[in-house]
């Protein structure tokens, strides 16, 4: 009855602020009602909607549809997110033993203090705090959601799988881009145009090294369920090829060049225990590798009579020696702007920062924001530098967090994969999420070294989620097995926290799981 006087109540308030013509005096009920639907909306619904939007659907209408302002979509699912995560935090629980928390959270919390210390201490404009807010703080409610148990390892596993159905989607949408979009433009590498489902346009290119390094850690998942038995031989192989297939489409040499790594990062447990194994799978990537080199020479790089001196590389192996060049740097002959390499932009942050001695900057950076380029709003660098200080991921740290903020990013990448390895030998988790643990720690640790290379990862809205959700499920597992060691250490008197205790039976008492599920 309180609830239904309520509803009337409001309802009657509402249809007043109808009637008097003005739409700005609904905003409020509106915004009131959004509000309580978020309170209310299942935490399976948000997450898939997150997954699906992120991955499939933004980049597509983007990239066909043309409508950039679609990029903003994910942040404010993920925004929204925060709603029902922090109904599901306050809510009333019974007294049981506490996880604790990674470590790598702490310091991903300092990061984000860190970012807002250098914004507050520097000239923020609103627009451009408002854009890069996308970056530094929309998704990380998808990491925060699966560590504090929203969802069980049911879904999270279902979403991996879901991931390598995305992996496959690539293919079909890189060969129509690469036959049709890539074959009709003008430009000197037309083959920018192939991003798959990431975002991007048709006649600039786009997030096509985000979509590579997906492919890498799709490629490591699968690597690890078959290494496991955990998938069946002919589903992985299709897998596989339609990775590779991908790969060979979009011209993504520094994908290429970390597949050995992958390889490296799913058998590194086999390198004493089984060495002929792990030297044939150390073989086939770097072979793997070489035909895909191999293919983007004949085929990208085929005809091609003049070097970067005079605007283009005639190899791919030039490519990369130019990017890793401090040196290299040249104006369009349009004369758009110059083309500066990924070191040359390096040594330049070096040169103003630190051997010019601007510590505080050097340190934390300009604030968020600062290189960002949007229609809401132009960071404050962008007018001071004749290129894009956006380019890398490496590039928008230093600029904007400064040295301290890079660091501890990439440490909480490295740590949360440090953990997603520890957990994998647990015999608390399930085979299959052994396996899938195994490939987000090859995840993390590529997300961490190719900060450098490309700045999907705090751009490209389908790999900044497939970044936090391997977070987030890396801070779940280890707080499983966190509370398996403390109710062995205290006895069994106490009972696991119920937030687990709903997404998995565990049998903490002896070594082998019982989920609730079948694996395999």
């Amino acid at each position: 009855m309180p609830l239904l006087i309520l509803g009337l109540g409001f309802a009657v308030l509402m249809g007043m602020a109808a009637a008097l013509g003005r739409p700005a005096l609904l905003a409020p009920f509106v915004g009131l009602i959004g509000l309580l639907v978020l309170f209310v909306i299942p935490a399976r619904l948000a997450f898939w909607s997150i997954l699906v939007v992120s991955m499939l659907l933004v980049g597509p209408v983007m990239y066909f549809g043309k409508l950039d302002s679609a990029r903003w979509i994910p942040p404010l699912l993920t925004l929204a997110l925060y709603v029902p995560l922090a109904a599901f935090v306050l809510k009333p629980k019974k007294p049981s033993l506490d996880a604790g928390w990674p470590l790598w959270l702490f310091i991903l919390a300092m990061f984000l203090v860190v970012a807002v210390c250098s914004t507050a201490l520097s000239s923020p404009m609103v627009g451009e705090v408002a854009v890069a807010s996308r970056a530094y703080f929309a998704f990380w409610s998808v990491a925060l959601a699966l560590a504090v148990g929203m969802l069980g390892p049911r879904d999270m596993a279902l979403a991996w799988k879901a991931l390598l159905i995305c992996a496959v989607i690539q293919l079909p949408v890189a060969l129509y881009q690469y036959l049709v979009v890539a074959k009709a433009s003008s430009r000197l590498s037309p083959w920018d145009a192939v991003v798959g489902t990431f975002p991007g346009n048709m006649e600039g290119g786009g997030a096509s090294h985000g979509m590579g390094i997906f492919l890498l850690i799709a490629m490591a998942a699968v690597l690890s369920l078959w290494r496991t038995r955990q998938i069946h031989r002919g589903l992985a192989v299709l897998i596989l090829l339609s990775i590779l297939g991908s790969l060979a489409l979009s011209e993504v040499k520094a994908a290429v060049l970390l597949v050995p790594l992958v390889f490296a990062l799913v058998y590194y447990r086999e390198l004493l225990q089984r060495p002929m194994l792990t030297l044939g799978a150390v073989l086939i990537s770097v072979a793997l590798m070489g035909t895909l080199i191999l293919v983007y020479e004949n085929t990208f790089y085929a005809n091609r009579g003049m070097t970067l001196s005079g605007k283009m590389p005639t190899s791919p192996l030039e490519a990369v020696q130019n990017q890793l060049n401090p040196e290299q740097m040249h104006i369009r002959s349009e004369g758009a702007g110059v083309v500066v390499s990924r070191a040359a932009r390096m040594a330049d942050w070096w040169q103003r920062s630190v051997r010019y001695g601007d510590p505080f900057h050097a340190l934390l950076g300009y604030g968020i924001g600062a290189t960002q380029i949007s229609s809401v709003g132009m960071g404050e660098l962008v007018r001071q530098f004749p290129y894009s200080l956006d380019m890398t991921g490496t590039n928008i740290l230093l600029w904007e967090t400064g040295v301290i903020g890079h660091l501890l990013l990439m440490a909480a990448l490295l740590l949360a994969g440090m953990n997603c390895a520890s957990s994998a030998r647990s015999p608390l988790v399930p085979v299959e999420h052994k396996a899938l643990l195994e490939a987000a720690a090859a995840g993390l640790v590529i997300y961490a070294i190719t900060l450098p290379y490309s700045n999907f990862a705090l751009r490209a809205a389908p790999s900044q989620f497939l970044m936090v959700f391997m977070l987030g499920y890396s801070a779940y597992w280890w707080r499983v097995v966190r509370l398996g060691h403390l109710i062995r250490a205290t006895g069994p008197a106490h009972t696991p926290n119920e937030n687990f205790e709903n997404n998995t039976k565990t049998d903490l008492a002896g070594k082998r799981p019982t989920p609730r599920y079948l694996h395999g």
